[in-house]
């Protein structure tokens, strides 16, 4: 639980516009130089030192070839998830994959029913429909209802798909892009009608590490014997810890729950990213000072939003998360005409995600990473807010 040295939330994010537009991963370097990126969720900020230091000797060792085992890894999130979730996990029940998306894929095309689609609930991560497709299955989209006050199941709708033969619901919980965190109670309400049509609940749960202090989480396996029953929990510490592009993705099954025998877990491991293996491991074990610190950082920058809203784009509406650094900002009730995301990449020269590549019905709305520092996101609220008003 320990780091090399603790920095401050103003310390890890003080990293300048010029350092960063010298990185060459997608989030800077896919936009213009004038225009400051608020888009895909890659965070401004500086790795945990644990992290650093075994890549680091790892290079020193040259030692960048497949990975030799999972032990570790896995021990090292089964202390983590005790430690933050009181979630007892057995070893046995983990695999390591690619990432999330490689397991779903794999697990999505073993359960999905004759009708070949997969049950999701926009506005949802946008990348579940590059994930379906990449399945070969078809979404079938029950929306969440009532996103003004955070969003919620849709449980009539769900029950009319599960009737209607589809097997497999893809859930995001902690949810990107509302950041909503679904209580013990509405996702045992989901198990129970999984249970009851026989399908198989997919939980990524990869934003779980980023819940914001003093909120309740539960992850699926925890929910209730129903919930175990029929789901499989997809963990990552990639995003929660800033290193995407080191691949390694967890798998959590339960002693009662579903999980395909062809699934070799040799094989999936040495898919893995060697590099992701090792950074994740020293994430779950050794860089929990900085997650701490992480998550209250986006935690006060979620009230700061909510006061730069109202200052400068009065009028747009946003229910604030209770977990990660993504922001949904709804401006259906304004007199703004066009996309909001084209109109400020246009006006403002800031770069955000556009509602609609998170299903239909994100029309409207858009997705702001908040996830950097205090200094950058006051910047982008002022320079929408100009624009804004100019209009």
């Amino acid at each position: 639980m320990t780091n090399t040295s603790h920095r401050t939330a103003a310390e890890l994010f003080d990293i300048s516009d010029e350092h960063l537009r010298g990185r060459v991963s997608l989030k800077w370097t896919n936009v213009d130089p004038d225009v400051l990126p608020a888009w895909v969720a890659e965070m401004d900020v500086h790795l945990a030192p644990a992290i650093t230091e075994t890549l680091q000797a790892a290079l020193a060792r040259h030692d960048a070839g497949y990975p030799g085992s999972g032990e570790s890894v896995t021990a090292a999130f089964c202390a983590f998830a005790q430690d933050y979730w009181d979630w007892i996990v057995d070893p046995e029940h983990v695999t390591i994959h690619v990432d999330a998306a490689t397991a779903a894929a794999k697990l999505m095309r073993e359960y999905a029913g004759p009708d070949r689609k997969v049950m999701i609930m926009p506005p949802v991560y946008n990348r579940f429909y590059d994930w379906l497709a990449g399945s070969g299955v078809q979404p079938l989209e029950v929306p969440l209802t009532d996103l003004a006050h955070g969003g919620f199941f849709d449980l009539a709708g769900i029950e009319a798909g599960l009737q209607a033969g589809t097997k497999v619901i893809l859930l995001c919980n902690p949810h990107n892009p509302l950041g909503r965190v679904f209580s013990k109670h509405e996702l045992n309400a989901l198990a129970q009608l999984a249970e009851r049509y026989d399908a198989v609940v997919l939980s990524d749960e990869i934003h779980a590490p980023l819940v914001y202090h003093g909120v309740d989480y539960a992850p699926w396996l925890t929910v209730s014997d129903a919930a175990r029953k029929t789901g499989i929990a997809l963990h990552t510490a990639t995003k929660s810890w800033n290193f995407a592009g080191l691949k390694c993705g967890i798998a959590v099954r339960s002693a009662t729950g579903p999980w395909p025998q062809a699934l070799d877990p040799k094989t999936t491991l040495t898919d893995a990213g060697f590099w992701g293996i090792l950074a994740t491991e020293a994430a779950f074990s050794r860089s929990r000072d900085w997650l701490d610190t992480v998550r209250s950082h986006f935690q006060s920058q979620t009230e700061l939003l909510t006061e730069l809203l109202a200052e400068h784009l009065p009028g747009v509406t946003f229910h604030p998360p209770k977990a990660s650094f993504l922001a949904w900002l709804d401006f259906r009730d304004t007199d703004l005409t066009e996309e909001p995301a084209d109109f400020f990449l246009r006006e403002a020269r800031v770069a955000l995600s556009p509602g609609n590549s998170f299903g239909t019905v994100g029309a409207g709305r858009v997705r702001l990473n908040m996830g950097t520092s205090t200094e950058r996101l006051e910047r982008i609220i002022v320079a929408m807010g100009k624009a804004w008003s100019s209009r």
